[in-house]
């Protein structure tokens, strides 16, 4: 029933609302969900595509509202990205509305691109009373860049396919894309390497890549279930669990509410990181490696930071 209300409010929208895809018509027009498939997608096929992003980066990309410009670009798109793993749950919706003939006809050109990616936390139970879960298991799976050396093969793969004048462009671009994500890996390590083992607390379960990937220990999350604000009492349980386990990092992210953040770091001794999951989230890193770049370092900092401060108490 969604989808048809959907679909009919905006047809009706469709000439109110002139737009186009910017550069020249020969160009591959590309619709992607969020900035880290866009970011990735240029990289790889350059300037053979004109790409429309449309997941905003401050926003929660579970719950983007398309807007009729999204509806429209979608119409004239010839390939549609997704992350996968339910995470665009309003993709199909949106891919209806549009109605692109090309994009149902041809089925290579509607994919997401998590192939091959072992997600985490896979639910045993799908029930509402556990919060917004997700049944392929935990969708934030790009925060570990080791999935978007897999996520880079499996767009240059299917662009191949696709145009296989350019499959060979795609393939070097693709590979030199990984190598400068492994290079950064290694400083990535590196800088974070002291602090492998630290406990963590994040606000949205959408950190567990991340926390896998690098070696921290996400000691429990803000929410008691993921998409369920925490109430007084479990605040209570939780900062007693922070300190009995000395955590001092607390990871929101930009959308997220900074009031249950900041009271838990005022009463445990604690430091927000408002971190980012896509470029432009919270800086001007324009690629998912400055993203990374930008989140690494928050991190370093804060704990050097923390450090010092439990030396000089200890002092």
């Amino acid at each position: 029933m969604k989808r048809i209300l959907f679909s009919m409010m905006f047809t009706v929208l469709f000439l109110a609302v002139p737009v186009a895809f910017g550069k020249t018509g020969s160009q591959i027009r590309v619709v992607a969900t969020t900035r880290v498939l866009s970011s990735l997608i240029s990289d790889i096929a350059g300037d053979l595509i004109d790409i429309y992003t449309i997941a905003p980066p401050k926003r929660d990309v579970h719950f983007v509202q398309p807007t009729p410009k999204d509806v429209l670009m979608t119409k004239k798109a010839d390939v549609f990205i997704m992350t996968g793993g339910e995470l665009e749950i309003w993709a199909g919706p949106l891919l209806d509305a549009a109605g692109n003939l090309a994009l149902k006809e041809n089925k290579k050109r509607v994919f997401d691109v998590s192939r091959g990616i072992e997600f985490l936390e896979i639910p045993t139970v799908l029930t509402r009373a556990e919060g917004d879960i997700h049944a392929f298991g935990n969708p934030h799976y790009w925060t570990d860049p080791r999935n978007v050396r897999i996520m880079i093969d499996n767009m240059a793969e299917q662009f191949g396919e696709l145009y296989p004048e350019h499959a060979q462009m795609f393939r070097q671009n693709a590979g030199k894309l990984k190598t400068r994500l492994d290079e950064k890996m290694k400083l990535w390590e590196k800088r974070l390497m002291p602090w492998r083992g630290a406990g963590i607390v994040t606000y949205h379960k959408s950190w567990s890549y991340f926390a896998e990937w690098f070696g921290f220990n996400v000691i429990a999350e803000i929410e008691p279930k993921p998409g369920i604000p925490p109430g007084s009492k479990y605040l209570g349980e939780l900062m007693k669990q922070i300190k009995e386990n000395n955590v001092r990092v607390i990871i929101r992210e930009p959308f997220q509410d900074r009031s249950a953040p900041s009271r838990i770091a005022q009463e445990t001794g604690g430091e927000v990181l408002t971190l980012g999951q896509f470029p432009g989230a919270v800086s001007e890193a324009a690629d998912y490696i400055g993203m990374m770049d930008h989140n690494v370092e928050m991190l370093a900092k804060a704990f050097e930071t923390l450090g010092q401060q439990n030396n000089k108490r200890m002092k």
